[in-house]
């Protein structure tokens, strides 16, 4: 993809690509985005659970929230998604920063009217948070028409983006050589936690395994 003006990075642009498979790898892996709009009132960005389907993403929430009722009228949106590797520490603390992965994706949103659509959209959502989850030799129910009124989804072509990364370590100066401090790189990772049953499923069922290949626990059981 040729960078656009809004993509094109003004500031460290080496760490600006624009390969569609690597975007695509980045939203898989983040399990939410934020989306970010203008309103009368200014600015607002907003969380939502995300999926990526082919080119397209899919975001919801509430059929009467600001963000659905906004994106859905057809205004810009910027979608950000978000990994942190870890923390780089420098001698001198102007150095210090992160280590990252993200996508940024520009584009306009198109809500999804057909009731039943939706409802299937919704299920596809919760699987691609949990695999399995709906299609597992015990799965949750589906949702409903009924159930699909209340909640908006949207799909946006991926097609305006960019990424940007940061690996390695600090880019100290010559003058600092001499600090006497520690200074290096700190991998983070997240890791799953175990699963806690409630108060009716208890021990009768199997719990979702964690799978690192798609960062995701699976309902296969």
């Amino acid at each position: 993809m040729s960078p656009s003006a809004r993509t094109t990075a003004e500031r460290y642009p080496e760490r600006v690509t624009y390969d569609r498979a690597d975007a695509y790898a980045i939203l898989d892996e983040a399990l939410a985005v934020h989306v970010g709009f203008t309103t009368d009132e200014g600015p607002v960005v907003i969380p939502t659970l995300h999926m990526r389907e082919g080119d397209q993403l899919v975001l919801h929430g509430s059929a009467y929230g600001r963000f659905i009722t906004a994106a859905a009228a057809g205004i810009p949106v910027c979608v950000t998604a978000t990994l942190i590797d870890g923390v780089i520490l420098g001698r001198a603390a102007s150095h210090h920063s992160a280590a990252y992965r993200s996508v940024m994706v520009f584009g306009r949103a198109r809500a999804i009217e057909d009731a039943e659509e939706r409802a299937e959209m919704l299920g596809r959502v919760v699987e691609s948070v949990v695999p399995g989850r709906l299609t597992g030799p015990r799965a949750a129910r589906r949702p409903s028409t009924e159930e699909a009124h209340y909640t908006a989804v949207l799909t946006m072509p991926i097609e305006e983006f960019s990424i940007k990364t940061r690996a390695g370590f600090a880019r100290d100066e010559p003058k600092d050589d001499e600090v006497e401090t520690w200074a290096g790189f700190i991998p983070l990772t997240t890791s799953p936690g175990m699963p806690l049953p409630d108060a009716i499923t208890g021990n009768r069922f199997p719990a979702p395994e964690y799978d690192p290949a798609v960062h995701r626990f699976r309902q296969d059981r």
